[in-house]
């Protein structure tokens, strides 16, 4: 059985600590508590709310791998030569790039256009442009390393793990069809700060870079193309937002 997929541990126990670790990450994100990234406040407190709502995830998981017979093998954190890491995450970060752009497309020609998506996440852009240049790579790496290890290789495994089990080949691509699009969703909801579009991008990266976790039984591939994502979507939007700023007389500099 490829990883992610902690084969030691029962059915129910996986659904409670998949249930359990996405409520920690709800409350935390849009509870009392409210760690939502890059929300309207300072950058530096901006940037510690990332930290901290990374660093706690990444606790909750450790407290629930530490029993499994292989923790690497579960969150399929085992060693991969990098050229094939390199060469698959260059391929899911254009496959969801590919899908987002169409995706994106199509949500534009029936909610307005481009001009209206825009100013609807106007704010949304200006923080995301405020980051730091320098600040972006340690950035990317940290969110592509811990939303990864939370989501497709946590979450994803006890999903696979809490299906019933199968022994065909198609009842068990059927399973983790399942598991990938139910990840996907949950990743999804929890950007829903992003606005509705941004939701909807969301979970289309969460199926391809799930889907692609399990094909390779790696998760190594899936953070260089989440990294490579965050990184050349910042680059973009702070270059945009530089540009933008200059025609009215002033702005950000790189």
């Amino acid at each position: 059985m490829k990883p992610p997929f902690p084969w030691s541990l029962p059915s129910p126990a996986a659904r409670r600590q998949a249930a359990g670790t996405l409520v920690l990450f709800y409350v935390l994100v849009y509870g009392t508590v409210g760690l939502v990234p890059y929300a309207p406040r300072g950058m530096a407190a901006s940037m510690l709310s990332v930290l901290l709502l990374g660093t706690l995830m990444l606790l909750a998981v450790a407290v629930c791998v530490r029993r499994d017979v292989s923790w690497r093998g579960s969150l399929a954190l085992g060693g991969q030569p990098l050229g094939s890491v390199a060469g698959w995450s260059l391929f899911g970060f254009l496959a969801t790039y590919g899908l987002n752009v169409c995706l994106t497309a199509a949500y534009m020609l029936l909610r307005g256009g481009l001009e209206a998506q825009v100013d609807s996440r106007m704010p949304w852009l200006e923080r995301l442009a405020e980051i730091p240049a320098g600040a972006i790579l340690p950035l990317t790496v940290f969110v592509g390393f811990w939303e990864e290890t939370v989501f497709r290789g946590f979450v994803l495994g006890r999903l696979r793990a809490a299906l019933p089990a199968v022994d065909t080949p198609r009842a068990t691509l059927v399973r983790d069809a399942v598991a990938v699009v139910l990840c996907a969703i949950c990743f999804g909801a929890g950007h829903g700060y992003q606005g509705a579009l941004g939701l909807m991008q969301t979970t289309i990266a969460g199926v391809v870079l799930g889907a692609l976790t399990v094909w390779r039984g790696s998760l190594w591939p899936a953070i260089g193309a989440h990294l490579a994502i965050d990184t050349f979507g910042l680059l973009v939007i702070k270059a945009l937002w530089q540009a933008l700023s200059a025609g009215v007389g002033g702005g950000f500099t790189l």
